[in-house]
């Protein structure tokens, strides 16, 4: 279930990226996303901050990488990419992210592979295509990457090897802390960047839309959204959590229909019938699942 909400939370953010592009920097909607989020979590986590800054300080460096890859090389390059990619182009993409986290898994922690985990994978992404191609995946023949696409693939590599990295988050801190940190560290990371993107002459130009936006990235999609994955992923691991973020090609188009009017076709029930039997796929296995 938090799995679920954490990528609803997500897709949402996918949806408004695309919508204020033109209208939002992406460095400095990166840094305002974490800026937000930092402010939210230092109040409310000051005390146990102050109570774990020992660990916070000997664990400094696995709180960097992680706030690298969630600011800087994930969410910075998929603002960048939804300004010169499609919707639909940009959620296929996203949809390797399973594949990628089952591969880091396999490569950087060891994990097995057991058939009904690669079935569902498989069977996930089918879904995963079947949707964003709306139900004629032949028509992946013609595709082409260009550079936004590209910028999306390093968020979504990224993002797969953040959750990895999870496995090596520091003992004993609890999650909200985590994340504090994680958010502090993200706005530092991003600062630079925002400070070089604002000398080349990149502005906000700002509106009640906007605005909105920003606070729902910030509120939604980076402190409720990460709370919820990291949980789900310290519950289930990394390798069985990564197929739900095929269900951001289930919440996308049901967004697009709330929020855009876009309508719902034949060819999403099928591919949303595809990615939860390819999800059920993956929780099929022996033994009890161990931690992320």
């Amino acid at each position: 279930m938090l799995l679920g909400l954490s990528v609803a939370s997500w897709s949402g953010n996918w949806i408004i990226g695309r919508m204020i592009r033109l209208d939002a920097p992406p460095a400095g909607l990166t840094l305002l996303r974490w800026a937000i989020a930092a402010a939210v979590l230092l109040v409310w986590q000051w005390p146990s901050v102050r109570r774990h800054w020992p660990l916070l300080r000997r664990s400094w460096l696995i709180l960097l990488v992680l706030a690298l890859l969630a600011s800087v090389l994930q969410h910075l390059p998929v603002y960048i990419g939804l300004r010169t990619t499609t919707a639909t182009t940009a959620s296929l993409l996203n949809a390797t992210t399973p594949v990628f986290i089952l591969l880091m898994a396999w490569l950087m922690l060891g994990e097995k592979l057991h058939g009904a985990m690669v079935a569902g994978v498989l069977v996930s992404l089918v879904g995963a295509v079947w949707i964003v191609t709306r139900g004629r995946p032949e028509s992946l023949l013609g595709w082409v990457l260009n550079v936004g696409d590209l910028w999306i693939l390093l968020g979504t590599l990224s993002w797969a090897v953040y959750t990895i990295c999870l496995r090596w988050r520091p003992v004993g801190l609890p999650p909200l802390t985590l994340l504090c940190a994680v958010s502090i560290l993200g706005v530092l990371c991003t600062l630079p960047v925002a400070m070089v993107e604002y000398a080349l002459g990149e502005r906000f130009i700002w509106s009640a839309p906007v605005l909105t936006s920003v606070l729902y990235i910030g509120l939604v999609s980076t402190v409720l959204a990460y709370i919820f994955w990291n949980r789900g992923v310290e519950v289930l691991g990394p390798s069985r959590a990564g197929p739900f973020m095929y269900l951001m090609t289930v919440f996308v188009p049901l967004l697009g229909w709330l929020i855009l009017d876009e309508t719902m076709e034949v060819f999403h029930v099928v591919g949303i019938g595809l990615i939860f039997t390819g999800i059920a796929l993956t929780r099929w296995r022996t033994g009890p699942a161990r931690g992320g």
